[in-house]
């Protein structure tokens, strides 16, 4: 399967161009989160991994909007992934690792739905990992009343035609080795049984890894492990980071910008040897990279080479 990130666009515009998706081989778009947001701005890409809640509708589109984006796409016979956000919410303005005042007032009131106000200072002590904040409020995973909201959350997502979750920061999402059912209820819990899901699991080991593709496929960054995984030759975290404002006045970050053929030819290299590979779809990319026809022949090459098979 391949999916494209169309990281940062609204549902809007992904709708007018799904002919162009389908056009260059892709099986699947993984959108933005589409929960509730402490603020609308398209220029701080990192607002959108700061929900306030469990609903459906922020700057990316409406509940409408993400209905006829899947209605479209299911047409084309393309899935329509959504980014989820299970793990934290908006923190305060103040810095501080209280909730931000946007964040819905049920999880706030539920003095039983949070972790403890400690960060993580370890991100090799997996104690650390499972039972402290990210840097910003996070949830207590472990409760079946904050279970049944996220599971309710998905299941409108899935209403609206999602065929897909990506759990965001999945590493911290802790697993039933772990005393924690999270992934059995709450995967168990969809009302579809042909839903893909995938976490984020990156920078750990093999046997961390294996955990957690018991229960789910991992999107990893090690390209040595290859049992029920998403890979990526880039994402929006490795893409991210240094600002700085180009010739057009547009807000733009990126921590060591590779040339668009080198990212084309890690992508070609990858989805030769899995079968599940993430483009993701930079930004202010002059050359449309996930446009060009190299990557539109090597998906259609694998395509074949699957029906083959």
């Amino acid at each position: 399967m391949k999916i494209l990130h169309l990281f940062n666009w609204q549902l809007k515009d992904i709708n007018k161009e799904l002919i162009k998706v389908k056009e260059q081989g892709f099986d699947a778009v993984l959108i933005n989160p589409i929960q509730p947001l402490k603020e609308n701005n398209l220029s701080l890409w990192w607002l959108s991994y700061q929900p306030c809640g469990f609903a459906i509708g922020n700057q990316y589109g409406s509940k409408e909007d993400l209905i006829n984006l899947c209605n479209s796409a299911n047409k084309l016979g393309i899935k329509i992934f959504s980014d989820v956000i299970c793990t934290h919410v908006a923190g305060a303005v103040d810095g501080t690792l209280n909730p931000h005042y946007k964040v819905d007032s049920k999880l706030i009131e539920n003095p039983y739905f949070w972790k403890q106000k400690i960060n993580i200072k370890d991100w090799n002590n997996r104690y650390e990992v499972i039972n402290h904040c990210i840097g910003l409020p996070s949830l207590n995973l472990y409760n079946y009343d904050l279970q049944d909201i996220i599971v309710k959350f998905l299941n409108d997502l899935i209403d609206c035609g999602i065929k897909g979750f990506r759990f965001d920061s999945a590493k911290n999402i802790p697993l039933p080795e772990e005393n924690c059912d999270f992934f059995i209820r709450v995967l168990s819990g969809l009302k579809r049984e042909d839903i893909y899901c995938f976490g984020e699991v990156i920078c750990c080991s093999n046997e961390l890894l294996i955990n957690y593709s018991k229960y789910l496929d991992v999107l990893t960054d090690n390209i040595n492990y290859k049992s029920k995984t998403v890979v990526f030759s880039e994402s929006h975290d490795s893409f991210y980071g240094l600002e700085f404002i180009d010739k057009n006045q547009r807000v733009r970050v990126t921590s060591s910008y590779i040339p668009t053929y080198e990212i084309n030819n890690r992508y070609s290299q990858l989805v030769d040897e899995y079968d599940n590979v993430l483009y993701y779809a930079r930004p202010f990319d002059d050359n449309n990279g996930w446009l060009s026809d190299k990557i539109k022949n090597v998906n259609f090459k694998t395509n074949k080479i699957l029906i083959k098979r």
